[in-house]
């Protein structure tokens, strides 16, 4: 099982799959690390292969010079599988190597949106797209959303084997995680046994709807007068959201501590009562999952791939899109019920361990390799 990755190196959906791979097969897993360098110690085991390749970009002639410098890399690793995580750049440089078996797996937004862009360059990342789609021997998907959106652009194909992302529920697993994580909560903040915490742990991203939250929060706090939200994570609204707090009068109720590595994420969520996703657009959702696996009910949008890891009334409570009034309903209610956020929380790490443990993915992700290997030989 000798296998080599393109792949974002500073993605935690990187780290698990590749460094699961590291682990079982050491010395023969390879990373040729794409927009970002893989940080110190995170995938031992895995040889970083070359210097990190840049963000494709359509008009740089040292882009498409890259593509002859990953060939050569590939040529001389002698993968006995070429593995491209994301379809847009990974997947070009996959491709345009040459090598078979080659297995694609497209993550969201390399197959939802650059396709549908418009112009020159729009048109050009489509056909790189659907050129990594049509050359690779295997496609995954990690959602059925996404897998009908692979195969709505290229129908000529079977659809993709669906592999989701999973979660750990040895990690995430609140009758071990000792210690909650501190947050840095505003002089004023409700506090004590009775305060009510709702977090949300995402890129501080307008798709992902913070600004939903912040309105829902101000509206709960009408009826919880202990309600209050970590919003955790960096991105470009972060001043624009606080701003927003200020405004709505609920700056001492949000604390925002930035974005909390994945390690520390089990403590964080253990730090709080609900999980809040009112996401406007969300190809799968595995914070969802995470949360779940913590014991947390979840209060998501009822739209696109989120429908798949929340079922609604049992693991938590999906709400229309956009709707920072019906969010802060969901909110109060949970609030008021702690029997149904116990209920939530305990089916929602059910439903994990049945369908999304990372290990029994991983293990089946392994029997699938090796057979797309064995198909190919000669």
């Amino acid at each position: 099982m000798r296998i080599l990755y393109i792949a974002p190196g500073d993605n935690p959906h990187t780290w698990k799959w590749v460094g699961w791979f590291g682990r079982k097969y050491p010395g023969e897993i390879g990373l040729i690390p794409y927009e970002a360098p893989v940080p110190e110690g995170k995938l031992p085991g895995v040889e970083i292969i070359g210097k990190v390749i840049p963000i494709f970009r359509i008009g740089s002639l040292d882009s498409w010079m890259k593509v002859g410098a990953v060939k050569s890399i590939v040529r001389k690793f002698k993968p006995s599988l070429l593995h491209a995580l994301w379809a847009y750049g990974s997947g070009t440089y996959g491709a345009r190597s040459g090598h078979h078996p080659f297995l694609l797996s497209p993550w969201g937004t390399d197959i939802t949106v650059y396709p549908s862009r418009s112009g020159f360059k729009g048109s050009i990342q489509r056909r790189l797209v659907l050129e990594a789609l049509r050359k690779a021997d295997k496609i995954t998907a990690t959602s059925r959303y996404l897998a009908d959106a692979i195969h709505g652009l290229v129908p000529d194909r079977d659809m993709p084997d669906l592999f989701p992302y999973g979660v750990d529920t040895s990690v995430f697993d609140p009758n071990t995680v000792k210690d909650s994580l501190e947050f840095p909560w505003p002089d004023g903040a409700p506090s004590g046994p009775g305060a009510l915490t709702v977090g949300f742990f995402k890129s501080l991203e307008h798709t992902y709807g913070p600004d939903i939250l912040i309105q829902a929060i101000a509206v709960a706090a009408k009826e919880l007068r202990q309600v209050r939200c970590v919003i955790a994570g960096s991105g470009e609204l972060l001043e624009k959201l606080k701003r927003l707090a200020e405004t709505l009068g609920v700056e001492k109720r949000i604390c925002f501590p930035g974005r909390i590595p994945h390690e520390k994420m089990p403590a964080a969520l253990k730090g709080i009562d609900i999980f809040a996703m009112p996401s406007r657009y969300e190809v799968f959702g595995v914070a969802a999952l995470e949360a779940s696996a913590m014991g947390k009910p979840v209060i998501a949008s009822k739209k696109w791939g989120i429908v798949e890891v929340v079922e609604d009334g049992v693991t938590g409570i999906l709400v229309v899109l956009d709707s920072a009034e019906v969010l802060a309903e969901q909110i109060v209610r949970l609030g008021r019920d702690p029997a149904a956020r116990a209920r939530m929380g305990a089916a929602g790490r059910e439903f994990v361990k049945g369908n999304f443990e990372f290990e029994e993915i991983m293990q089946r992700a392994d029997r699938y390799c090796a057979e797309l290997i064995e198909s190919h030989k000669p």
